[in-house]
C-alpha cells in the first residue's frame, strides 16, 4: 500500500503477525498491504502529518528474522515520546548495548515513523546518521518541536 505523506510516499507492508515494512517508497516492493492492520497504520500515519501526535505503540510489528537485540532497540525506541530526543548512549546503556550498536539497528529498521529513529541523536546534540538522510531527520524533528 502506498502511503501519500508531505515527505514523499510510504510503502507499507503487513503479514499475520503486524508491520512488516513501512519506507520510502523508492522502490516498492512486496505484497501490497490491504486489511483493517494496512488501514489503521495509513491512518495513524496521516495523523501524524495532521500533527495530532499518535504513538505508534498500538500497532504490532512483525519481528519475524531479525535478531531479539534489534527488536529491543526498536521496543526501546518506539516509547520515546513526540517531540523528545534521547541520545544514542542513553538507550544502549537501557539496554546493555555499545552506541554504535543503537545507531546499527536503527540504520536498518524497516519501520519508518513506527519505530521514530529520528528521535535518537547523540549526547552532543549532534543529529547523527539517517541512513543518508540527515535533511529529513532534521524536518521531523522541527516538526515535531524537539529542536
Amino acid at each position: 500500500m502506498l502511503i501519500p505523506t508531505p515527505i514523499g510516499p510510504f510503502w507499507l507492508e503487513v503479514s499475520p503477525l503486524g508491520v512488516r515494512r513501512l519506507e520510502a517508497a523508492l522502490f516498492p516492493r512486496g505484497k501490497e498491504a490491504t486489511g483493517p492492520l494496512a488501514q489503521e497504520v495509513a491512518g495513524a500515519i496521516e495523523a501524524y502529518f495532521r500533527g495530532e501526535r499518535p504513538d505508534f505503540l498500538g500497532i504490532p510489528l512483525d519481528y519475524s528474522g531479525l535478531h531479539p537485540w534489534r527488536a529491543a532497540v526498536y521496543e526501546a525506541t518506539r516509547r520515546i515520546p513526540y517531540g523528545t530526543t534521547r541520545s544514542y548512549g542513553a538507550l544502549g546503556r537501557e539496554l546493555g548495548l555499545p552506541a554504535r550498536a543503537v545507531g546499527m539497528a536503527l540504520r536498518a529498521s524497516p519501520f519508518f515513523l513506527l519505530v521514530p529513529a529520528h528521535r535518537v541523536i547523540h549526547a552532543d546534540g549532534r543529529l547523527g546518521g539517517f541512513a543518508g538522510q540527515e535533511g529529513l531527520k532534521l524536518w521531523l524533528l522541527r516538526f515535531e518541536g524537539a529542536l
